[in-house]
This record gives C-alpha cells, sequence and structure tokens, in this order.
C-alpha cells in the first residue's frame, strides 16, 4: 500500500469533550494578563463591538475570547464558534492563534471569509434555492469590470420603463457593491415592471448574468445574495446554522458591506452571540462597498455593548502620539491610547525625508537599510517600503539598489498566477506546498516545519484525535519526503520545470484528498488556484539556483524587505517603515474622499513599532495633499532634506 494510501485510509475519529474550567477560575493562555477593557468584553456574552485602534491587539483578544467560551463551556460541545473575517490571511492568522492557544478545543472554531463562508453555502445548499432561482449547469466566477458594469447600464437606461426614465442611473464604480448587494432577492422573480429602480436594475442584472441560458456567471457579491436568500427561504438552514455556531465572531468590522452585513443579520440576528472587533479610523474600504458607521449600524441592530480597548502592544509612545494626532482629524472624541510597547534609544521615531528625485531616494534608503542591519540585530524582514499605490513602479529602483548589499526585496502586491504573492505566501495550502519541499531536500533541522507540515495533514485526515492515526501520518509523511528526496537529487533546479516538480509533488502527497480537504474547509480557496499560483512562482525563481534550498529561500524570501501597499498592509507591523511618496501623484483621489484617504494614511503609518520614515519630493504642495504635511507639522515630525 502506498504512502498516500495509508494516509487516505485514516478515519475520521469521535470527538470527545475536554474537560471545562470554572468561568471564575480561568485565566488568558500564552500571556500574561488582558487591559480591563477586554476583560469587560471577553466576559459578556451577549452581542459585543469592540473598538480596537491600531496595535491593540485585536487577533490575540479574539483568541483569548473564544478559549474562554471553550474551556468554560460558555459555548457547549459539540457546538462551534465562527469567525469572520476579510482577509485570508487574517483568517488563517486567527485560527492558527486559537489552535496554539486550546488546541485541544481547536476542531470546534472555524475561522474563514466572508467569502469562503457564503460559496460554502450556496456550493453545499444550491439545490434548495426556490425555483427561479436554481441553477442548472452551475456557475463561474467573474467580477465584471467597470467597462462591462458601465455598458450595462447605458443598456437599460434606455430600455427601462417610462415610469423608471432617468432613475437608474447609478455610478458604475458602486453599482455592484451597493445597488445589487443591497437587494435581497425576493423569493420569485419580479416579472412586470412596475418596481422601483433599484429591483430593476438588480432583477436585469441577475438576468443578464445570473438567469441565462447556460452555466450562470456570478461574483461573490451575487454568491452573498443566494447565500442570504437560502437562509431566508429555508428556515432549516439557518436553524442548523444557528445550532451549529451560537457564537460568531466577526473581524474588521468596520469594512462591513451592505451584503456582508445583510447577511449577517438574516442569518445570525437572532439567537447568536455574536462579537464584532474594528475601529472606524480604519476604514479604507469605501471604494468596495463598505458602509459608513459600520459599527454604530451594528450596536443599534444587534442591541450591542460596545468596549473600547485603550493599550497599543505595537508602537513606541512617540509614534502613539503621532497615530493620535492623525487619528483626531478623523475622530475628535477619540482618546489617547496607552503604549505598552519598550521604546529604543539612539533614534528618531518619526521623521519625513526630501528627495530630488527616485533613483536618489532608492540608493539612499538602500544604503542606510545596509548599514543598519549591519550594526544591529536587525534583519530586512524588519522593514517595510509602503506606498498609498502603483507599488510596482518603486520595485525596480529598490530592489536593484537593494541587491547591491546582498538584500532581498518582495513585493507583496505582485501577481503569480492569478494571485498575488501575498495571498500565495499566506494560503495554508502553499505553505503546505513548500513544507513538503523543505523536508524533501533537507531531512534534519525542521522541526518547526515538521510539526506544521504534520499537522495540516492531520487535519486533512482527520487524525488530530487519534493517536494511531497521528503515527501513521508521520510515518507516512517520512516516507513521502524520502521519494521526493530522491526525485529532487535526481532533477536539479537548472534542469527542472516548475510543473514538473509540482506535479510529482502532488503525486505523492494525495492531491485528490489534498482538494477535498480545501473545498471543505476554505471554500474560498480555490485548489487548482493556488497550484496553479504556486507553479507560476516557482517558475521564476528556478533559473540558475545552484539547489532547491535557494530555490525555496528566493520562494519564499522570508528575510527581505517587504514592498505593499497601504491597504495589503493594513494588519500587520514591522520594526521600521517608509512610508514612501507622500505627494499629489499617489494621492490623487484625495480630494474627491478626504476621510477615506486620510484613513489610508493612518493605517499605513500604523504599521510602524519603533520607526517611521515618510519620503517625498520636491513637488507642490498645495492642494488636498497639504493636509498630511500639516497634520506631520503639528505632530512635530522633522524634515530633512537628503539631497
Amino acid at each position: 500500500m502506498s504512502a498516500s494510501d495509508r494516509l487516505a485510509s485514516t478515519t475520521v475519529p469521535t470527538l470527545r469533550p475536554t474537560a471545562l474550567v470554572p468561568v471564575e477560575d480561568w485565566r488568558p493562555a500564552g500571556i500574561d494578563d488582558l487591559e480591563p477593557a477586554a476583560w469587560e468584553a471577553l466576559r459578556d456574552t451577549g452581542n459585543v463591538a469592540v473598538v480596537a485602534g491600531p496595535g491593540a491587539g485585536k487577533t490575540e483578544f479574539l483568541a483569548q475570547r473564544a478559549a474562554y467560551l471553550l474551556q468554560t463551556g460558555l459555548c457547549p460541545w459539540p457546538q462551534h464558534i465562527l469567525a469572520i473575517s476579510f482577509k485570508r490571511d487574517a483568517a488563517a492568522n486567527l485560527g492558527r492563534r486559537v489552535a496554539a492557544r486550546v488546541p485541544e478545543h481547536s476542531s470546534r472554531f472555524a475561522s474563514m471569509t466572508f467569502d469562503a463562508f457564503t460559496k460554502g453555502l450556496v456550493d453545499r445548499f444550491a439545490p434548495a434555492l426556490p425555483p427561479d432561482w436554481r441553477m442548472s449547469h452551475g456557475y463561474d466566477i467573474r467580477t465584471a469590470p467597470d467597462r462591462e458594469v458601465s455598458a450595462f447600464l447605458n443598456t437599460i437606461a434606455f430600455s427601462a420603463p417610462r415610469t423608471l426614465s432617468g432613475k437608474v442611473g447609478f455610478q458604475p464604480g458602486r453599482f455592484v457593491s451597493d445597488i445589487v448587494g443591497g437587494w435581497n432577492l425576493p423569493v420569485s422573480v419580479p416579472t412586470d415592471d412596475e418596481v422601483d429602480a433599484v429591483s430593476y436594475a438588480g432583477r436585469e442584472w441577475w438576468r443578464a448574468r445570473y438567469l441565462r441560458p447556460g452555466k450562470a456567471e456570478v461574483d461573490f457579491v451575487m454568491l452573498n445574495r443566494l447565500a442570504e436568500l437560502l437562509v431566508r427561504a429555508v428556515p432549516k438552514i439557518r436553524r442548523a446554522l444557528r445550532m451549529t455556531y451560537p457564537i460568531v465572531f466577526v473581524d474588521e468590522f468596520q469594512d462591513t458591506t451592505s451584503a456582508q452585513f445583510s447577511f449577517l443579520t438574516s442569518v445570525f440576528g437572532e439567537e447568536t452571540a455574536v462579537t464584532t472587533v474594528g475601529d472606524s479610523k480604519q476604514r479604507i474600504m469605501g471604494w468596495a462597498g463598505a458602509v459608513p458607521e459600520a459599527v454604530q449600524r451594528f450596536t443599534s441592530t444587534f442591541d450591542a455593548t460596545t468596549y473600547r480597548l485603550a493599550w497599543n502592544f505595537r508602537s513606541s509612545d512617540a509614534l502613539v502620539e503621532l497615530q493620535h494626532v492623525i487619528a483626531s482629524k478623523l475622530d475628535p472624541t477619540t482618546v489617547r491610547a496607552t503604549s505598552k510597547a519598550t521604546a529604543e534609544d539612539g533614534h528618531e521615531p518619526a521623521v519625513l525625508w526630501t528627495f530630488s528625485g527616485g533613483d536618489r531616494e532608492a540608493r539612499f534608503i538602500a544604503d542606510w537599510i545596509a548599514r543598519d542591519i549591519a550594526g544591529s540585530d536587525r534583519k530586512p524582514a524588519d522593514f517595510a517600503l509602503i506606498a498609498r499605490q502603483k507599488i510596482k513602479d518603486f520595485e525596480p529602483l529598490f530592489r536593484a539598489r537593494l541587491a547591491a548589499h546582498g538584500i532581498r526585496v518582495r513585493n507583496d502586491d505582485a501577481r503569480v498566477g492569478k494571485m498575488t504573492l501575498q495571498d500565495l505566501l499566506k494560503s495554508e495550502t502553499a505553505r503546505l506546498f513548500v513544507g513538503l519541499f523543505r523536508l524533501a531536500h533537507q531531512p534534519r533541522g525542521l522541526v518547526a516545519v515538521w510539526q506544521e507540515v504534520s499537522a495540516t495533514l492531520e487535519r486533512v485526515y482527520g487524525a488530530t484525535d487519534d493517536e494511531a492515526a497521528q503515527q501513521r501520518v508521520g510515518e507516512d509523511l517520512s516516507d513521502l519526503t524520502t521519494r521526493l528526496r530522491a526525485w529532487l537529487h535526481s532533477h536539479p533546479p537548472s534542469t527542472t520545470s516548475a510543473a514538473d516538480a509540482v506535479r510529482r509533488m502532488l503525486d505523492l502527497a494525495d492531491s485528490a484528498a489534498l482538494r477535498r480537504y480545501v473545498k471543505a474547509t476554505a471554500p474560498g480557496e480555490e485548489f487548482d488556484l493556488v497550484t496553479g499560483a504556486f507553479e507560476a512562482r516557482l517558475e521564476t525563481v528556478l533559473g540558475g539556483a545552484a539547489d532547491w534550498g535557494v530555490v525555496l529561500d528566493e520562494f519564499e524570501s522570508a528575510d527581505a524587505v517587504v514592498l505593499l501597499t497601504t491597504h495589503r498592509s493594513k494588519g500587520l507591523e514591522y520594526h521600521t517603515v517608509f512610508f514612501l511618496g507622500i505627494h499629489g501623484r499617489q494621492w490623487w483621489a484625495l480630494g474627491s474622499d478626504p476621510r477615506e484617504g486620510t484613513s489610508t494614511f493612518f493605517v499605513g503609518l500604523s504599521r510602524a513599532a519603533q520607526r517611521l520614515i515618510f519620503t517625498t519630493d520636491r513637488s507642490e504642495r498645495a492642494g488636498p495633499i497639504s493636509a498630511f504635511f500639516a497634520m506631520l507639522a503639528e505632530a512635530g515630525v522633522p524634515e530633512i532634506d537628503q539631497g
């Protein structure tokens, strides 16, 4: 029997509840303590809105709240906690955090994205949709570009009934998020034209993309609407969801869209304890349909209690003071956070550098980073280069200048296949693939990698609570990596294609089982999409590599200076942040939405733990961009001309 056959024969064990901890005896796991407001929010068993600013430790709070509810039995076995995040890496990070804090309960904590959850419901229960909405040939996922939305709106403007003439002039950029996302699908498709403009436009959109011959075409907003219709039209599904998930967490709630809020209300508006975490000052997804004042809307709709976290575990006191200046422009009532981070001596916490041009800027910063690394215990990964947009424009110069010092740059916004590099590297599937290759290349000394790969395979084969099954997984993992090692030895990277390497790894690793696991646990993460992106990334780093270890190091570029946009930086932190391009060319849209632009500025600068360096050029500072320079001056940030 092959390794994959033996792994596939592992049976799913029957889970048993563990001993409970009395509520009064429960203490946080893995940390010393929580701040007073966090303790109050954690112990509240009703609907809770936690307002948590940058560095407040919201992921840790959610992990501790999960541990509290699971270990004390307030979430009784066999019920689960559902955690919904907006980004895959945030969902994965929270899942890993809970598994580390309460491994004995990790199987009862489901962490996924909104899109993954709603897509999973549609995939599982589509036949239960009302007859008018049932699919006969399945669906493809495709997001319509703005030009296609504009063409559609022009078409219906001419074909609309006379009573709606002039009322269907919706903005193309907001039509899908606001109109399609805000329209609850009726059980039966309206057949007459005596409807309002929103219902008419929504119906025609669904007719054009979904209610047509052949395969339907949907995006994630439409999948959300179908999922909401399912739970509204089929009470058994709603009851089952509420019984399975009596407790729900929603992260980054300030970025909730109309569709997501509607879905949350329909499914979990009653008989469920919902905890949201968010910060209106970090609302940067308005362009994607985030509803205004989402936190306040939640507290009103769900009769929730609000708790405000006041500690900042990330940034030094000086940087917290700078953050407060910016935060006060977004919310004059905001209270200054208390820094719990230890400040470093010997450097300016925040400064504005002015440069004569891009080449001078890249050369100066690269030399500065190299000197700082040489004179400290810091690594390239401690530094981030953040910009509002067009991050690829910065990459060539910085890559070349840093390479002269032997320092890598990793552009997290780069496209590999159909994913961004950041999403690929955070994917559990991709992490498994990298781990298998690393264990095959280097059989000893990678204890942490072995543990992570083993844990993933134990989940794949349902062996997490069965010692005998876990032992079989370990034995077969050893056999798998031994066989893959022999293949790598006879296929050096200089003569091997990425496609062949990925194909061989999947043959040994039982791709069918992995595909089933991904579909069941991460329905928003398409197995073929991740595999294609993994292969594309591998192909770019194969050329000229001396051995597979070099290839894998380059693939991950874990020890690299990170280049990313402010939107991609959200939730991350770095010792030193260079906030590039504080000028009108990067912030050209600031005048059209000053609040969201200021929130984006706030998110980017709050990634820094110890040092924050803004960069600009000698271009005109009049107009909307002048507000940023005024804020920096108010905060006492010095400006230095670096030539």
